[in-house]
């Protein structure tokens, strides 16, 4: 079903987009929820007065992403990640922890909109891409810092590694013991060369 997007869907298409998208998710989330309209559900001159309508709201959106796109240039986001006396860093830093630290400085982002390849698991500044309008991105400086881990996050790494050691060290005994097993036919042994 083809459909015009009335405002912008992640991961389905920005406003004033043609696009087609499964009906019943047409019927049942976009068209109900105002976020698109139907192309076949109305006449030539309502859709070209529609698109008009579409486009003077997107330079609108656009020009509203560039000044939030000034002012998250100017922002600074500090997150904490536990590391331990090794320097293992316990946990990782998402698209979530971001967007709720700049909901917390004023800025509405959703955690879809934050451009993370995946989670960030070094202690450090990074540069984290925003995009906020189809046409306009930001880039948001995150600091993480190092937090102390507690000697529970310490005991329960060290555990979990001495399980996954001693695991392999199980595995790799019984295929060891497989290969020793020797081959019987009408019980009598058998070499394996045959």
């Amino acid at each position: 079903m083809k459909v015009i997007l009335t405002d912008d869907v992640v991961g389905v298409g920005d406003i004033g987009e043609i696009v087609r998208v499964k009906p019943g998710y047409a019927r049942n989330f976009l068209v109900p929820r105002g976020l698109a309209m139907e192309v076949q559900s109305s006449s030539a001159r309502s859709i070209a007065h529609k698109m008009k309508q579409l486009d003077a709201k997107k330079k609108r959106m656009r020009l509203a992403a560039q000044s939030e796109a000034e002012k998250l240039a100017a922002a600074a986001v500090e997150l904490g990640l536990r590391v331990g006396s090794g320097g293992k860093v316990f946990g990782s830093v998402g698209g979530r922890d971001i967007a709720e630290k700049l909901k917390a400085l004023g800025f509405d982002i959703e955690r879809r909109r934050i451009l993370l390849h995946e989670p960030i698991r070094k202690i450090g500044e990074h540069a984290v891409k925003v995009k906020l309008h189809a046409d306009v991105h930001a880039e948001v400086k995150v600091r993480v810092i190092a937090l102390a881990a507690t000697a529970e996050e310490e005991e329960r790494e060290t555990e979990s590694a001495r399980k996954a050691l001693e695991e392999a060290a199980a595995e790799k005994e019984g295929s060891d013991a497989g290969d020793d097993e020797e081959l019987v036919e009408d019980g009598e042994p058998v070499s394996s060369e045959d």
